[in-house]
């Protein structure tokens, strides 16, 4: 009967370094996984920000492609104006001056 007894006690001791090393190790597990979440999140937060800066140059380029593209388009049709006054401009000062002068 004590051995049944003392190996009730020692499987009872023994549980106890059971439990008492697995809370050990999960309190290291869950030290080790902030820390390891914190790198992660670090981690995210710098990808993000070359994307960012990546996408902000990106849409720069193309807004200043776009601005290009209708510059050229208003100077083209400012350009084509100017020639079509600049050959009717001789032909209206005549007028004018004959209507003055009479």
């Amino acid at each position: 009967m004590n051995e049944v007894i003392a190996s009730i006690l020692d499987a009872e001791k023994k549980a106890e370094e059971i439990v008492k090393n697995a809370a050990e190790k999960a309190k290291a597990i869950r030290a080790n996984a902030d820390g390891d979440g914190e790198k992660i999140k670090n981690g995210a937060v710098a990808v993000f920000k070359v994307h960012r800066t990546s996408s902000l140059r990106d849409a720069e380029k193309a807004a200043e492609g776009e601005y290009l593209a209708v510059f050229n388009e208003g100077k083209t049709k400012a350009d084509e104006i100017a020639e079509s006054v600049s050959t009717k401009f001789d032909s209206f000062a005549d007028e004018v001056v004959k209507g003055i002068t009479g």
